[in-house]
């Protein structure tokens, strides 16, 4: 009788437990509106397991979509693709001294999300993903609207490359043209997307988001390095290296950037995107780096990517990192502008 009773409650607890991981997915791909356009946004209600990734490791797109697939889509099979194109990152400060981020996201055309997660251990964050990571398009006939679509997008937080959390934290990732970073030292192995995701969910400081790096090794899986643009609401604006692909990451007390390296070394230069980040140097040097948002904006149009018929400026956004607010343009339209209130 006793174990009778012990069997029926432990199977009560377990179709409780997937009753309420099956409600979490249902409530977060209801979740998903369309903005305008091509954008759209989500309010990510699934438990990621990002402390579980983070103490497992990974080290490549495959290794992460099966964390995905098994922890997110009960071991159903996904398909992801990591690739990042040019892009443009710069911080600024307004005439009222808030800190703006200004971001240029370079890709071919595609569907693009805002996803607001507000994990249970680690701050609230919007971040933007660029769907055909997802395989997520309208040429595929796979949409946001579709349920494919919303399925896929349960895996987004793990395709984030730029973002702002509730402190003020700001993150944004931008692809160079060297050897790939494969770190290998005696630590736990961590990709380009899941380093963003980490940042975002677990570091209130420049500072603390620096040191949260450094105890990971650094591995872009998709073929190419990256760097990192990381601000907070102090100010405080670095560039992440990482110019020996095996070995050591590099600071740089920098508050723009684009696609080539910038630290010392062999491949000093390397990559591409001299001409925005020369617009961008000349503009910050002469406004002695204070820029309103409406500024930024229109900085981030003199720098943007004209599509040639491939690829081109997705999205173009103003972060505003103290009052932790938003404004979005899509594909170089720059009269239209989706505002996000505060986190």
């Amino acid at each position: 009788m006793y174990a009778s009773l012990i069997i029926l409650m432990v199977i009560a607890a377990i179709i409780l437990t997937t009753l309420v991981i099956l409600f979490t997915r249902l409530r977060t791909m209801s979740g998903i509106r369309h903005l305008g356009g091509k954008l759209y946004r989500v309010n990510y209600r699934t438990n990621y397991k990002l402390d579980k990734l983070l103490a497992k490791g990974v080290k490549n797109v495959p290794e992460l979509t099966a964390f995905a697939s098994k922890h997110l889509y009960f071991g159903y099979p996904i398909d992801v693709t990591e690739q990042i194109s040019g892009c443009t990152s710069f911080t600024a400060t307004s005439p009222t001294g808030e800190l703006l981020a200004g971001r240029n996201f370079d890709y071919p055309k595609t569907e693009i999300l805002l996803v607001h997660t507000k994990p249970r251990k680690g701050y609230a964050s919007y971040s933007m993903v660029c769907l055909a990571h997802l395989n997520i398009s309208e040429e595929s006939g796979v949409t946001p609207k579709t349920l494919i679509g919303k399925l896929m997008i349960l895996a987004s937080p793990f395709a984030c490359v730029d973002g702002i959390n509730e402190k003020g934290l700001h993150v944004a990732v931008l692809e160079l043209s060297t050897a790939p970073t494969q770190q290998k030292y005696e630590r736990t192995n961590i990709t380009t997307t899941v380093a963003v995701r980490m940042l975002l969910d677990k570091c209130a400081t420049t500072q603390e988001a620096v040191a949260m790096l450094g105890k990971y090794n650094m591995f872009s899986s998709a073929g190419s390095p990256y760097h990192f643009l990381i601000s907070d609401a102090t100010g405080n604006t670095v560039i992440i290296e990482w110019p020996d692909p095996e070995q050591n990451m590099v600071v740089l007390p920098q508050n723009y950037v684009t696609n080539f390296q910038l630290a010392d070394g062999k491949d000093k230069g390397a990559g591409g995107g001299f001409d925005r980040y020369n617009i961008v140097k000349e503009t910050l040097e002469k406004s002695k780096n204070i820029l309103s948002e409406d500024d930024v904006m229109k900085l981030l149009d003199a720098a943007k990517a004209e599509y040639n018929g491939k690829w081109g400026t997705q999205w173009s956004i103003v972060y505003n990192i103290n009052r932790k607010t938003m404004k979005i343009c899509c594909y170089t339209n720059y009269d239209t502008v989706y505002e996000v209130q505060k986190i």
